[in-house]
């Protein structure tokens, strides 16, 4: 008989459990998703360095899981308390009729049982269907051979899965049982006629501490944007104090916007009595006052989602566009002359070994000096003081490396960069790292010496590199006339070469040849195929430790978000009753639903999107370090997902909330 009367209480209630529903079946699926990669990589033929990239990812993420599951349980526990309150006068109805809180206990027993078991299957088949599409995903970004790719499901993904979900649904049950067995009779069957105990604010208090929530959050904004750089010159602790403020003064915005909103909307009398606005306008600051905490918490959480899913696009997008231009030839080679050795020669390093000298093509060398007096601080000129104010711990006794004008025309040649020209006593720079600095330099027209003999800097700064690198490393390298080298001990040879096979065998065996060729002196190895790997593997751990936690951010603060306001539905529904008592249709009221439930979902977003404004802005100064300079396309690709998946939450509540206030014939 329970099991009857649980069975059809989900088939009446199946549009109330939409929502709950919709939550766990997202939150399996993209569980599955991430703890699936394991199943998904083996299929894919990777290089051995990738590997251990993806082992150390699906370690990660098995961490990550953990933390997402505690979330989830979180989420879930929340949904079930909004049904339990939706169905108190139901379950005081069956106490009144003679069943006892342990049947009542065992009838949610089984409901939750049931939706829990129909939600993990239909969210696993959702996961194993999209994690198929998810491996191409992953292979376009590990540049995979597919071509052994099959169709695949992931065991241990599903026994994970189901272990951690198990877990959850068992704390629910015994959680609703908690919840039942404490309620009385009385509070049941008048729960629908009782209302939120809604306090009102000093409206002096709720001014000050507004104006309080605003000087914190432009502190913190400043903190984080025009002084950064002060910010980051002290410990990474330091980040805390921003984070705080932040936190702080949006609690204290939402608490003090909760005393002050009707007052602010009441002196726009024509938007405040505008047909049923009035009702509108205190239905969303009764909301906001009862729900200070979780609706700040969402604006965190949102503003947090923005920020990983738009950082973790960007780094995806950068290192993918970025290989080919920081390092446009297949190997390249740096010997070190030391004191016992001053004879070098990269042409017989690569002629020492058949496998190299037979497959490589387009072989250049280029020297390197460095004067011992010219060092980084020598090298600012006239601003060296400046920067090192702004700069403390940089180390300016550092020396700077030396080129001459013919071999950095070879050079150029090599990496696809213009070729130069110096006029006599002219110097050039080339970076691609705080090029700004040097810049500064350069409208200084400052006066360096290098090697005894005066330079001025010619019209502009050059954007380019000396060795290739998987992100724009080189802070700076000088360009002279060569007659002012020729009588000098070098620094350095570098050689840069490609490759003239596309067998990958026997590529793979000048990758892994020694970078010692002689006691005598030392070479350092840098290969476009291990850049490659390398920043791969920075770039998936990334991405998807982003997006993993990004969505789980954003499906639980729109769930939160729409699970209040059903909520808050099931104890307003009177409200709407009156109002179709004092002559509002169908069409109106429906209306004013919606226009409700809008402003609900829009203001913690409409924070959120002002914090995310800003913290882009330092998650850019971050990505800064390793070449990124453009967030936008990213951001813009964050934006639209957010707004497909809040949306679908928001359409789903609205129509959820229709079916609740609908008036029953």
């Amino acid at each position: 008989m329970l099991y009857k009367l649980s069975i059809a209480n989900i088939k009446k209630s199946f549009k109330d459990y939409a929502i709950y529903f919709t939550t766990l079946l997202l939150g399996v699926c993209i569980f599955y998703i991430f703890n699936s990669m394991d199943s998904q990589t083996a299929m894919l033929a990777v290089s051995s360095r990738q590997s251990e990239v993806i082992d150390l990812l699906i370690q990660l993420l098995s961490a990550v899981s953990v933390f997402v599951s505690l979330i989830l349980g979180f989420l879930i526990i929340y949904a079930s308390r909004f049904l339990i309150k939706k169905r108190n006068k139901e379950f005081g109805i069956y106490m009144t009729l003679g069943m006892s809180k342990r049947k009542i206990s065992v009838i949610l027993l089984i409901e939750t049982f049931i939706i829990g078991l129909i939600s993990l299957g239909v969210g696993l088949l959702l996961g194993i269907v999209i994690s198929q599409i998810t491996s191409i995903f992953i292979a376009n970004m590990f540049e995979a051979n597919m071509t052994d790719f099959t169709f695949n499901i992931s065991k241990s993904a599903i026994i994970k899965t189901i272990i951690y979900f198990g877990i959850i649904y068992f704390i629910v049950m015994i959680f609703n049982t908690i919840i039942v067995s404490k309620n009385k009779l009385i509070n049941l069957l008048q729960s629908t006629k009782k209302g939120e105990n809604i306090k009102v604010k000093n409206s002096l208090i709720c001014i000050i501490l507004f104006i309080i929530s605003v000087i914190l959050l432009a502190s913190a904004y400043y903190m984080v944007t025009g002084g950064v750089n002060t910010l980051m010159q002290h410990d990474m602790s330091i980040l805390l104090v921003p984070i705080g403020m932040g936190v702080v003064g949006t609690v204290l915005f939402f608490y003090s916007l909760s005393g002050m909103i009707l007052k602010i909307i009441t002196k726009f009398p024509k938007l405040y009595y505008s047909k049923l606005n009035t009702f509108v306008f205190k239905q969303i600051n009764s909301k906001i006052n009862t729900m200070i905490v979780s609706i700040s918490v969402i604006c965190l959480m949102l503003f947090i989602t923005l920020c990983l899913l738009s950082s973790a696009l960007t780094v995806k997008n950068y290192f993918n566009d970025s290989i080919n231009k920081l390092a446009p030839v297949d190997l390249c080679l740096v010997g070190y002359y030391n004191e016992d050795n001053r004879e070098i020669n990269l042409i017989d390093f690569i002629n020492s070994d058949n496998i190299i000298k037979d497959n490589t093509k387009d072989i250049t060398t280029v020297s390197i000096y460095e004067d011992q007096d010219f060092t980084y601080g020598k090298s600012l000129g006239n601003y060296y003081e400046d920067v090192k104010r702004k700069y403390p711990y940089v180390r300016y006794d550092e020396t700077i490396s030396i080129m001459g004008l013919s071999d950095y025309n070879k050079l150029a040649k090599m990496y696809h960069m213009d070729s130069l020209e110096l006029n006599r006593g002219e110097y050039a720079i080339v970076s691609n790292y705080e090029s700004q600095l040097y810049e500064e330099v350069m409208n200084r027209n400052s006066i360096i010496t290098i090697f005894g003999t005066d330079y001025q800097p010619s019209k502009k700064l050059i954007d380019g590199f000396l060795v290739i690198s998987g992100n724009p490393s080189n802070i700076g390298f000088f360009v002279v006339e060569d007659e002012t080298l020729e009588n000098n001990k070098k620094d350095a040879e570098l050689l840069i070469a490609n490759y003239s096979t596309d067998d990958e065998a026997l590529i793979g065996k000048i990758e892994t040849l020694t970078r010692d060729y002689s006691p005598s002196f030392e070479i350092m190895k840098n290969t476009k195929i291990d850049i490659k790997e390398a920043s791969v593997g920075l770039s998936a751990i990334v991405t998807f430790i982003g997006l993993y936690l990004g969505i789980i951010f954003l499906i639980s603060s729109s769930a939160i978000l729409a699970l209040k306001s059903l909520s808050d539905c099931i104890d307003d529904k009177n409200k709407y009753k009156v109002l179709r008592q004092i002559g509002a249709d169908e069409k109106e009221v429906n209306k004013v639903l919606f226009k409700q439930t809008l402003i609900f979902f829009m203001m913690p977003l409409f924070l959120a999107i002002v914090h995310t404004l800003v913290g882009l802005e330092f998650c850019k100064f971050i990505l800064s370090s390793i070449g990124v300079n453009n967030i936008l396309n990213g951001s813009i690709m964050t934006f639209i997902f957010l707004l497909i998946i809040y949306g679908i939450y928001f359409m789903v509540t609205y129509f959820c909330s229709k079916n609740i206030i609908k008036e029953r014939y």
